[in-house]
């Protein structure tokens, strides 16, 4: 497995991430998550393949997860997000266990 990890110094739309319940088929937001300060992106196989981004708080709890369908779609909503470009990640490959 190979995470990117980023620390977040500005959050370019902040109140995008939701909690929500559903009511009659609808999604009703009800309050904001919590304000992120790292994102990481996990791939479980190669750049070309479907990774997920989570999102952490300062304390290291976790606040929200998206899914995207390659590395590449993942950095551009890090970006559209935190303005985050691919430099601002570090890569970790982490041993298979």
């Amino acid at each position: 497995m190979t995470r990117y990890i980023a620390n977040i110094t500005e959050t370019l739309r902040p109140g995008i991430h939701k909690v929500a319940t559903i009511e009659d088929n609808a999604v009703i937001p009800v309050a904001d998550l919590p304000a992120p300060k790292r994102v990481e992106i996990v791939l479980e196989g190669g750049r070309q393949d479907p990774c997920m981004l989570y999102r952490y708080t300062d304390v290291g709890e976790h606040c929200g997860d998206t899914w995207h369908e390659n590395l590449a779609a993942a950095l551009s909503q890090a970006e559209f997000e935190y303005g985050l470009a691919e430099a601002d990640f570090a890569q970790v490959n982490d041993a298979d266990k």
